[in-house]
């Protein structure tokens, strides 16, 4: 969630589309607050000074100075990259997480998966191509996976669960609340719901039966999330190699 969305969405509601369209700016790129005053941004932006200045007052700021000295001290107080390189963050995954990641839950998915009727992978934002990456992988393998990336079908798939299907949850912070009320709604099925995030203790893997987190050092900018996927993708396909070697291959 960026500055004025982590801080100012209750008061979205009250904003016009041009004044909308300031804000969705301003929340990509903030710091272009920190040199421009109020003719400046509103060129930058093609917008108007009056609009820019019933922004700042809707937002509860008695005008631009004071909107811009606020959000140039949220700026300072937003978290930033401060993460070794990628490399070393793959060297650190690979030497110290991936070695300590238990091998019974990894057997525990490959045999949830092999022994489920159904199985539902759901992942929303960034982890949505890790949802559609499992699901198509498992389709090669001869194992049908549908994900579910879409807010109304997330409320819509309580519905569909029986006891013998499995969801699995693919979340980076196990936090998002359209997963939460998803999970917490499947819950109630007696279907088999597993989590992969990043945070070991969140409340998305206390909801599921088992969950499988990757533990790496969180990354932000603009107080999004922009840690790597990648690290959860590496933990799927242990478990599909597990289930391709132990429920598919042949015994030579």
């Amino acid at each position: 969630m960026g500055i004025l969305l982590n801080n100012f969405q209750s008061q979205m509601k009250y904003l016009t589309e041009s004044e909308l369209s300031v804000f969705v700016e301003i929340d990509n790129r903030p710091e272009i607050l920190i040199s421009s005053n109020l003719t400046k941004l509103s060129a930058e932006l093609l917008s108007s000074n009056s609009t820019i200045i019933r922004l700042c007052q809707k937002l509860g700021f008695t005008g631009f100075s004071e909107f811009r000295s606020e959000i140039k001290k949220l700026i300072e107080q937003t978290r930033y990259s401060a993460q070794p390189d990628l490399l070393k963050r793959y060297q650190f995954f690979f030497n110290e997480i991936l070695p300590n990641i238990n091998q019974d839950k990894l057997e525990f998915f490959a045999e949830k998966i092999h022994k489920s009727n159904n199985i539902f992978i759901v992942g929303l934002g960034l982890t949505k191509p890790i949802a559609e990456y499992m699901s198509k992988y498992l389709y090669q393998l001869d194992r049908a996976a549908i994900y579910v990336y879409e807010s109304h079908m997330l409320d819509l798939l309580p519905n569909l669960l029986q006891r013998s299907d499995l969801v699995i949850f693919i979340s980076e912070s196990g936090e998002t609340k359209s997963l939460l009320s998803c999970a917490s709604k499947a819950a109630q099925s007696a279907a088999t719901l597993l989590s992969i995030t990043n945070s070991q203790h969140n409340p998305l893997n206390h909801t599921t039966h088992m969950s499988l987190t990757s533990r790496m050092p969180e990354n932000h900018y603009h107080n999004y999330d922009v840690t790597s996927r990648v690290f959860q993708t590496a933990i799927i396909d242990l478990v599909l190699d597990i289930y391709l070697n132990k429920y598919l291959k042949t015994p030579e």
